[in-house]
C-alpha cells in the first residue's frame, strides 16, 4: 500500500475495521437515540434534546485535550494503541447501559440517567475515537495513499452504519415494548463495538509510526498553532456546517419516514440503510475523483447534497419507492462529502509541522472530531427544537400529530440542511492546500529536519 513507510494493505484494512464500532455508535445515536427518548421513555422533545446535547457538547469539547494527551503518550505499544485497547473495551459497555434507563421512573430521573450514562459513554468513546483517527496521519505521509487509506475507513464506516441502521430497528421492535427492545439492541450493539475496537488494536501492532519529539504541553501554544493553521481552520469550518446539516437530517429521518411519509415502521431500517448503501457503492468512485483534486471533489459533493436536500422538500407522502431512490442518491453524494474532508485533514498536519516543527496529529484530529461531534450535536438539537416548536407530541402515533408537526419534521430534514450545505460550499472556496503545495511542504520539512540533524 505504501512500501516507503511499511504500511501494508493488511494493516490498513485491519485499522479500518476499527471504524465499524465508531460508525455503529454514530449511526444509532444520531438516528435512533432521540426516538428512544421521545417514543420509548416518553420524554418531551425539548427536554430530550437537552438531555442529549449536554453529553454531546462535553464529548466534543474534550476531543482536543485527549488528542494532545495521546500526542505525548509514550509506551511500548506506541502513542495511540493503548487508547484503542482501553477505550475500545469501555465505550461499548457504557453504550449498553445507556439503553437500560428506568422507564417507570419520573421524567426527571429518566433525563438524569440518560445524561449520566451518555456522559460516561461519550468520554470512553472519545478516548478511543481520537487516537484511532489520529493514526491516519502518522502511518503515511503520501498524499494519495492517505486518500486510499481513508477510502478503506469510509467503506468500513458505511458497512458499520448499514449494519447498525438495519439491525437496530429489528432489535428494538423485537420485544413486547420499545423499552425492552432498546435494551436488547444496546447490549448487542455494545458487544459489536468492543469487538471492532479490539480488532483494530491487534491489527495495528506492526503499523508504521511517524514520531517526533513532543514539547511539554502548553494549552496556549496548542491553541495558537491550530488558530494559525489556515487550511485546517477553513476545512474545519466547512465540515462544521456539513455536520450541522447531517445532524439535523439524520435525527429527523426516522420521524420523516413514519410520520410524514406514512411508511410502515418495518421499513425504517431499510430506509435509513439505503443512504449507507449508496455511499458504500460510491466511495471507490470518489477515491478516484479525489486523485484529481480533493477540494474540487468535495465541492462537487456539497453542491449535490444541497440540491438533493432542497428536492426532498417536495417529496410526496406515501411513495416508498421514490423515497428509497432519493435516499440512495443522497448516499451517493454523501460518499464524497465524507471521504474528501477526512482525506484532506491529515494534510494539514504537515502544514502545521512546517510552521512549528512539531507534529500534532492528536491535537489536530481531536479538534477535527470536535467539529464533527459539535456539528452533529447542534444539528440534532435544532431538530428537537423544530419538533417541539411545531407541536410534535412525544409518545403519540402518526394520527395524533398535527399538520404543523409534520411541517416541522419536513423542514428540519430538507430546508435547514440545504441552507447549511450552501454555507459549507462558500467557506470551502478559500481552502489553499493543493497537492503541489503539499509536496512543497514535505520538501521543506525534510530540509529543516536535515539541517537540525547536521547542526
Amino acid at each position: 500500500m505504501d512500501p516507503a513507510s511499511g504500511l501494508t494493505r493488511r494493516v490498513g484494512v485491519g485499522w479500518a475495521i476499527g471504524e465499524l464500532g465508531i460508525a455503529t455508535y454514530i449511526g444509532i445515536t444520531m438516528s435512533y437515540l432521540l426516538f428512544y427518548l421521545t417514543q420509548a421513555l416518553g420524554i418531551s422533545p425539548v427536554w430530550a434534546g437537552l438531555a442529549l446535547l449536554i453529553p454531546r457538547l462535553w464529548d466534543a469539547l474534550i476531543d482536543p485535550l485527549v488528542g494532545a494527551i495521546s500526542d505525548r503518550t509514550r509506551s511500548r505499544m506506541g502513542r495511540r494503541r493503548p487508547y484503542l485497547l482501553v477505550g475500545g473495551l469501555t465505550f461499548g459497555v457504557m453504550f449498553a447501559f445507556l439503553f437500560q434507563a428506568p422507564a417507570d421512573a419520573s421524567e426527571g430521573v429518566k433525563i438524569a440517567y440518560v445524561i449520566a450514562l451518555y456522559l460516561l459513554t461519550s468520554t470512553a468513546f472519545t478516548f478511543y475515537d481520537v487516537p484511532y483517527s489520529s493514526m491516519a496521519a502518522e502511518m503515511t505521509t503520501d498524499y494519495r495513499v492517505r486518500t486510499r487509506l481513508t477510502g478503506f475507513k469510509m467503506v468500513a464506516a458505511r458497512i458499520g452504519i448499514l449494519v447498525a441502521v438495519i439491525a437496530a430497528p429489528l432489535l428494538f421492535n423485537s420485544q413486547e415494548t420499545l423499552v425492552h427492545g432498546f435494551a436488547v439492541m444496546g447490549m448487542v450493539a455494545g458487544g459489536y463495538m468492543v469487538l471492532s475496537g479490539l480488532w483494530a488494536f491487534f491489527a495495528t501492532r506492526d503499523a508504521p509510526q511517524i514520531v517526533r519529539p513532543a514539547e511539554p504541553f502548553d494549552l496556549r501554544a496548542e491553541y495558537r498553532a491550530l488558530r494559525e493553521n489556515r487550511p485546517f481552520l477553513i476545512l474545519w469550518t466547512t465540515f462544521l456546517f456539513q455536520n450541522f446539516a447531517i445532524g439535523a437530517s439524520a435525527t429527523t429521518l426516522i420521524y420523516l419516514v413514519i410520520f410524514v411519509m406514512k411508511i410502515d415502521a418495518a421499513l425504517v431500517g431499510a430506509m435509513v440503510a439505503t443512504s449507507a448503501v449508496g455511499a458504500m457503492v460510491a466511495t471507490p468512485f470518489w477515491v478516484r475523483v479525489a486523485q484529481y483534486g480533493k477540494q474540487k471533489a468535495y465541492a462537487a459533493g456539497i453542491v449535490g447534497a444541497a440540491t438533493l436536500s432542497l428536492l426532498m422538500l417536495f417529496m410526496p407522502a406515501g411513495l416508498p419507492a421514490a423515497l428509497f431512490v432519493a435516499l440512495f442518491l443522497i448516499g451517493l453524494v454523501d460518499g464524497g462529502t465524507q471521504l474528501c474532508p477526512n482525506a484532506m485533514v491529515p494534510d494539514t498536519v504537515e502544514y502545521d509541522e512546517e510552521r512549528t516543527g512539531q507534529r500534532r496529529e492528536g491535537a489536530i484530529f481531536g479538534t477535527w472530531l470536535l467539529c464533527r461531534k459539535l456539528g452533529m450535536a447542534m444539528g440534532a438539537f435544532i431538530a428537537s427544537l423544530f419538533l417541539s416548536a411545531f407541536g410534535f407530541v412525544a409518545g403519540a402515533d402518526a394520527a395524533a400529530q398535527g399538520e404543523n408537526a409534520l411541517l416541522g419534521i419536513r423542514l428540519s430534514y430538507t430546508l435547514v440542511p440545504c441552507v447549511l450545505w450552501v454555507c459549507a460550499f462558500f467557506v470551502l472556496r478559500a481552502y489553499p492546500l493543493t497537492e503541489a503545495r503539499f509536496e512543497e511542504l514535505k520538501r521543506n520539512i525534510s530540509a529543516a529536519r536535515a539541517a537540525r540533524e547536521t547542526a
